[in-house]
């Protein structure tokens, strides 16, 4: 059976290889698609390189349940939940053993805040699922991107991986 990766950073390393291979497509460049097939062509790329993990698209259930999170609620805050369906992410199917959650827009598409606040509960190690690391890919030539551990943005790894995409 597979180890699990708990190292951000190797994790991300594999996903800015699927990255960098995406980005030197000239058909999906010249085509300029719709986030979907950017995410598949982007999980196809990353099938086979996490022995043991499941790669998935829009993913939105967990067993019979839809998936769901409560996340950022506070004694005086208003709980946002909501049903959840990320864009990619890498896991063990029937396991609470969650690697990786990207979600992609593209640069013509500003509406970051949904995204974020899911990236930010889905890698509370506290929470339902915990996945190692998110990372928001804002999509373009060259890609903008910020990666969420343990539901916080990190700025290190975000830096880190903005060098591996430049």
């Amino acid at each position: 059976m597979a180890e699990m990766i708990d190292n951000p950073q190797e994790v991300l390393a594999i996903f800015a290889e699927a990255v960098r291979a995406l980005l030197a497509d000239k058909e999906l460049a010249y085509a300029d698609p719709a986030e979907r097939a950017i995410v598949h062509r982007l999980a196809v790329l990353l099938e086979g390189k996490f022995s043991g993990w499941s790669v998935g698209v829009e993913w939105n259930r967990r067993e019979d349940v839809v998936k769901r999170l409560a996340h950022g609620a506070t004694k005086d805050e208003l709980i946002r939940e909501g049903a959840i369906v990320p864009d990619l992410i890498v896991h063990r199917v029937g396991k609470r053993e969650n690697l990786l959650i990207v979600e992609v827009k593209k640069s013509s598409n500003k509406d970051y805040e949904g995204d974020i606040w899911k990236l930010e509960g889905m890698t509370d190690q506290t929470g339902d699922y915990g996945y190692v690391s998110g990372i928001d890919v804002r999509a373009g030539t060259v890609p903008k991107c910020d990666v969420y551990v343990d539901s916080t943005l990190d700025c290190e790894l975000t830096a880190w991986m903005q060098d591996q995409l430049s």
